[in-house]
């Protein structure tokens, strides 16, 4: 098509008709760092929980609320900073937080008690949730749809690394340095993290041609991304269904064309996140209580990190190939069975670390791929707020799974009946995202 000004060009069917170059490759593996860092750090501390626990000589039941720290400043921080991406672009609004978060976990070596603790615990998760939600919306903008739902999941798949890398690491550090080295490292890496972002992280495409960046400079990204494309001085480019920079963002994804889809997929990442965070942030504690060495919970905890990284792959995969997401309905559904199975094969080392894997595989897998749904369900105007919103709940459902882990430690319950109950919300989440693609019947609804 051709207008006085020059030829209109729809940039997301460049991208959508490009192969996955280098330049997707570096935006993925850039935010995935970002996601490495944060499942890092989630099970940093629960791994030096024990030792901290021991030297400041606290109860197990006080680390609920440090746990829970941690998700109530991602909660602030994905709402927060998803309003901030879709106002002034999502570049700044994954590298401020990161920032954030790396100078505050390098803080944490200065905590000396309960109250310090967790109020970095706060501000590194203001950081984190910030971060992470738009590392979220970037790669989605940025990838093919063929492959959007793999390279999303491929870059969330990282925070289970995180723990699987993370574990034998603290594990090291305590042994010889003391707890604190765990957050030297981890304050660390995210600062070296955000100096790479800040010289290799190219803004979204999506987001350049809504806010009317220099056409010079659209057309040179685009070139990158498909060689094939040959820019010219004169091209105007647009995006399909553009609705321009939205100046109210959060009344948008709760208007009448969106509110339904915020809440339910609000439900579902509320309830995904309580349940792996009652699973693998209470893993060694409660394993430890009857009677398991910590070494032994640890690889627990591993496990399911392990089957997450897979889980979330293999069924991003399945799901960009069917062009349908009704896979992650059915996933939640397997996944509430394999949470009830921890509880009676906790006595069997081998039987626990095989439901560990698959728990982690079914419950990682879906909260990973649910990330990449949200993304779909919003256009580019409101993407980053309605993903941050769904972040931010599941952080609050994170906040739930710390603060539920401290109840049913405190009711004295059995294994087997506390594995049971953490099984329920996994129901809840699937007859959620089933009641979400009533709605939006196609993989993808906005570009």
């Amino acid at each position: 098509m051709i207008a006085a000004s020059g030829r209109q060009v729809d940039a997301v069917s460049i991208v959508d008709g490009s192969a996955v170059g280098k330049l997707i490759v570096a935006v993925v593996a850039l935010c995935a760092g970002v996601s490495f860092l944060d499942g890092f750090d989630i099970l940093a501390i629960s791994y030096v929980a024990p030792v901290i626990g021991a030297a400041w000589k606290l109860p197990k039941e006080a680390f609920g609320p440090i746990f829970a720290a941690h998700y109530i400043g991602a909660a602030a921080g994905s709402v927060f900073f998803g309003w901030y991406a879709d106002r002034y672009g999502r570049r700044m609004g994954v590298i401020i937080p990161t920032a954030i978060f790396g100078i505050f976990a390098l803080l944490t070596v200065y905590a000396y008690d309960f109250r310090s603790l967790f109020i970095l615990r706060i501000l590194i998760g203001i950081g984190l949730g910030g971060a992470l939600s738009n590392a979220i919306a970037m790669v989605a903008e940025y990838s093919p749809q063929r492959a959007r739902a793999t390279l999303v999941s491929v870059m969330y798949a990282a925070f289970p690394l995180g723990g699987v890398i993370g574990g034998p690491i603290s594990a090291i550090l305590i042994a010889k340095y003391g707890w604190h080295a765990v957050f030297i490292l981890g304050g660390v890496l995210p600062l070296l993290l955000t100096v790479m972002l800040l010289l290799w992280l190219n803004e979204s495409i999506r987001f350049l041609v809504l806010s009317k960046a220099p056409s010079a400079m659209i057309g040179a990204i685009l070139h990158r991304i498909a060689p094939s494309f040959e820019p010219a001085s004169t091209d105007v480019y647009v995006l399909p269904q553009s609705r321009g920079v939205s100046t109210r963002p959060t009344r948008e994804i709760f208007g009448r064309e969106f509110v339904r889809a915020t809440v339910l997929l609000c439900i579902a990442a509320f309830v995904a996140q309580l349940v792996i965070v009652y699973v693998v942030t209470w893993m060694p504690l409660v394993l430890a209580s009857i009677g398991m060495p910590v070494t032994s919970a640890i690889l627990a905890s591993v496990a399911f990190s392990v089957g997450g990284i897979f889980g979330a792959i293999g069924l991003a995969r399945i799901i960009d190939k069917d062009k349908s997401y009704r896979g992650l309905v059915v996933t939640f559904f397997l996944s509430a069975v394999s949470i009830a199975g921890i509880g009676f094969l906790a006595a069997n080392w081998y039987g626990l670390l095989a439901i560990t894997f698959v728990t982690g595989l079914l419950t990682v897998g879906a909260n990973i791929v649910l990330s990449a749904y949200s993304a779909t369900v919003y256009p580019t105007s409101i993407r980053s707020t309605g993903v941050g919103w769904v972040v931010g709940w599941g952080r609050v459902g994170a906040i739930a799974g710390a603060l539920f882990g401290t109840a049913l430690v405190a009711a004295g319950l059995s294994i087997e009946t506390a594995y049971m109950i953490a099984a329920i919300p996994a129901v809840i989440g699937g007859i959620a995202i089933a009641l979400v693609r009533a709605q939006h019947q196609s993989a993808v609804v906005y570009a």
